[in-house]
């Protein structure tokens, strides 16, 4: 009778780990293929035409955060905008290359701000509330042809941050972008067509790595001081030939 009383409490105890086991790894694993919306917003402080899409892109997050929908924004500060008197801190020269880049696989005259492109293959004024619409519909009614498995992002002894990933999916001809965003900055404008305002920007690009889409791996950013709390990655894989992104995840840092 021990025994058997034994044997049931083991059995009990089995099912009971069990199914906190596959509770634990629901939290870690996406759906499958599960449509995605990625937002590039190429913008300036330094631009007096920006604010109203910086403004866009904020609400677009608040809804999405509220509504668990899978969008992920990303500002990306261009720089030749500074030679009007305010040089953005967030500028930076490989933006406007990427932004440049777009300009090439869109046909388009030149690079303008705000602009707006969702998954790499839909363009856009910034600050145009209706095309940001029928974008993030079409494409969270599009299945995803990859699918982060895991996406991790930790302090390396306090100095760096390191991010693994897996993946799961055809990434051949793709590339892996990864952005060091901080969620949430706030700037007095002191000089140029902004002169005088506040600003207030989120998802900022902070640092970003490109590198050959593979099955699984880790990259490394540098500390650059800012808070923990305010700092997320963002990944996503983009087809090289026509830059069409075919998966995305986000992850705070640990």
């Amino acid at each position: 009778m021990k025994f058997k009383i034994f044997s049931a409490v083991i059995f009990v105890a089995f099912i009971i780990f069990a199914c906190s086991f596959k509770k634990k790894e629901a939290v870690h694993f996406n759906v499958p293929f599960e449509p995605i919306a990625v937002i590039e917003l190429f913008t300036s402080q330094g631009c007096s035409s920006c604010p109203p899409a910086d403004a866009l892109l904020a609400q677009t997050i608040a809804d999405a955060n509220k509504e668990g929908k899978k969008i992920f924004a990303l500002s990306f500060h261009v720089d030749y905008w500074n030679r009007l008197g305010w040089t953005d801190p967030f500028s930076d020269a490989a933006y406007s290359a990427r932004q440049n880049d777009y300009v090439t696989a869109f046909g388009l005259d030149g690079p303008y701000t705000p602009q707006m492109i969702v998954n790499g293959s839909k363009e856009f004024i910034g600050s145009d509330k209706t095309a940001l619409a029928a974008s993030l519909t079409n494409a969270l009614n599009t299945k995803t042809n990859i699918n982060f498995t895991s996406l991790n992002a930790a302090y390396n002894d306090g100095k760096s941050i390191k991010v693994q990933y897996t993946i799961d999916g055809n990434s051949s001809g793709a590339t892996l972008n990864f952005a060091l965003v901080s969620l949430s900055e706030t700037t007095v404008v002191k000089r140029g067509e902004n002169g005088g305002r506040t600003l207030r920007n989120e998802n900022v690009v902070r640092q970003f790595i490109t590198k050959k889409a593979t099955a699984s791996g880790e990259i490394e950013f540098t500390n650059n001081n800012v808070a923990k709390e305010n700092m997320a990655i963002i990944a996503f894989v983009q087809l090289e030939k026509d830059k069409k992104i075919v998966g995305a995840a986000m992850a705070k840092i640990n």
